[in-house]
């Protein structure tokens, strides 16, 4: 089965729809009162079939990790809504948000600071399976130990503290710990951003083996281009709290639409050393997320800027099959096609 056909006959996990989250600015010291809202999300919809990888790419501040928060539940929406298996999360009872923190789970960027170096690596793993299970000691270490296998350790590591791994090892700990609740989703955050170059090869094969074995769903926060191509089945490029451009990976690579994300291509490192590649300087800084520019938030640095460009807010279009795009340039008022939209 192609990833085309996989993907249309998956059975979607989560979705969000027209999600915003908006976190005001105040002023004052004994009497506060908002001068601003920082857009975080301005209105993000994606969804992530079972079984399937979904990153979201961007610079720093455009959103990604607020997306992260939001899905784990650790945020409530501004405005939009969350849906995990077809249900929505701002409905659950008390038991549904329990078996839900059971089947979400999160690996975050630094393996160093998500570990509590005061336990056990054996207790480390198991504190979420005494949260949502009741089993005896002997089952406990049972799981415990087949966990540890399960992502390439020994049993005999249960008994170490974290300060006697590695980097790579730690963040093989916090997958096993991740994976203790048999979860249906983790949220990647940054999950080999602080690892040596020699090891983030490692530990996203892990990551895929595991997709394929228990049939997990990622939400994959990441920057490295080469790590999102690598682990996605879909891709939005997020800039300013809003996903400008989402297709599969070769579609995104071979075909970028968005000025911008044909910016963040031309910045990575090529495949091969003797792929030449037009480097592409974008002008300007990221504007600011409590006043983002008005039209498009991507005009003021854009080498395409049209004069409605800054007024008029792009649709959000399927240009070609399963990509999709917001830029003035493939609307019928754009005076460039998308054949001729080469940096």
């Amino acid at each position: 089965m192609s990833t085309t056909d996989s993907m249309e006959s998956s059975t979607e996990l989560v979705r969000l729809e027209g999600v915003k989250k908006y976190f005001p600015v105040t002023k004052g010291l004994v009497i506060q009162h908002t001068v601003g809202m920082v857009k975080a999300m301005d209105g993000i919809s994606f969804a992530i079939p079972e079984g399937q990888t979904y990153s979201i790419v961007g610079e720093s501040g455009c959103g990604k990790t607020t997306t992260s928060r939001i899905v784990l539940m650790a945020e409530p929406p501004t405005e939009g809504q969350v849906y995990f298996q077809g249900r929505p999360m701002e409905r659950f009872s008390a038991a549904e948000q329990r078996a839900f923190r059971a089947s979400v789970q999160a690996v975050f960027q630094d393996p160093w600071s998500s570990l509590n170096p005061r336990m056990r690596v054996g207790s480390i793993i198991s504190e979420p399976l005494t949260t949502h299970q009741r089993l005896t000691k002997q089952e406990m270490k049972a799981q415990v130990n087949e966990l540890l296998e399960v992502v390439g350790l020994h049993p005999f590591h249960a008994q170490r503290y974290p300060h006697e791994f590695s980097g790579g090892q730690r963040q093989r700990i916090a997958i096993a710990r991740a994976l203790s609740t048999r979860p249906k989703l983790i949220v990647l955050d940054e999950p080999v951003s602080a690892l040596d170059v020699s090891i983030r090869a490692q530990i996203l094969n892990l990551l895929k083996e595991l997709q394929q074995t228990y049939s997990l769903s990622y939400l994959l926060i990441a920057h490295n281009l080469a790590t999102v191509r690598y682990m996605s089945h879909e891709i939005g490029v997020m800039y300013l709290g809003k996903i400008v451009e989402e297709a599969r990976p070769d579609e995104l690579f071979t075909n970028p639409l968005h000025p911008y994300t044909k910016a963040l291509i031309s910045a990575s490192l090529p495949a091969h050393p003797r792929q030449q590649r037009e480097e592409i300087v974008l002008a300007g800084e990221v504007p600011s997320p409590l006043n983002p520019p008005s039209g498009c938030a991507f005009h003021t640095r854009c080498p395409f800027v049209m004069d409605h460009c800054s007024k008029e807010i792009p649709e959000y279009r399927e240009v070609e099959q399963g990509h999709r795009v917001a830029c003035h340039l493939y609307t019928d008022r754009g005076v460039l096609s998308p054949a001729s939209t080469t940096l």
